[in-house]
């Protein structure tokens, strides 16, 4: 093999691994920041309170409480969501993100003061929401609270 031919298999051999494992991780930063701008929105709505979520949630939403409470979009909006009383600074992290055309699946810490029907929750619990695209907007399709000690 010549140093030529030698040097031409190198770069394109070079070209390729840099091009398959740095596009795939940029892709992944992407939706990773776009999962945490549509979480941030989520997690507000559901501070300022029934009004506001509204518009969030899919009419197929579910939600599944820490204390196995379960509840439909109606019952979530009119016996759940007031029930929250929260300090309005919050955060995630160790965002995972998953997408599938309109489908958004979301898995993450979430750190906040709160309490729920009287009951403090952890103050940083899992969390797992799904979201789904409906009219050029994400949609809460379910949602799963992991806090412990609820």
């Amino acid at each position: 093999m010549t140093k030529s031919v030698s040097r031409l298999m190198f770069a394109v051999m070079t070209f390729a691994f840099v091009a398959f494992n740095t596009a795939p991780t940029s892709a992944a930063d992407d939706l990773t920041e776009m999962a945490g701008k549509v979480l941030n929105g989520y997690i507000q709505a559901t501070l300022d309170g029934p009004d506001t979520l509204a518009p969030w949630l899919a009419p197929e939403f579910q939600i599944m409480r820490s204390n196995g409470a379960g509840y439909d979009r109606t019952g979530y909006l009119t016996r759940s969501v007031g029930t929250i009383k929260a300090a309005p600074d919050f955060s995630h992290e160790e965002i995972v993100a998953t997408r599938s055309g309109d489908i958004l699946v979301t898995r993450y810490m979430l750190k906040i003061n709160e309490v729920i029907e009287g009951k403090p929750i952890a103050k940083r619990a899992p969390r797992l929401t799904v979201f789904r695209l409906i009219g050029g907007a994400w949609k809460v399709v379910a949602h799963s609270n992991f806090g412990a000690g609820h």
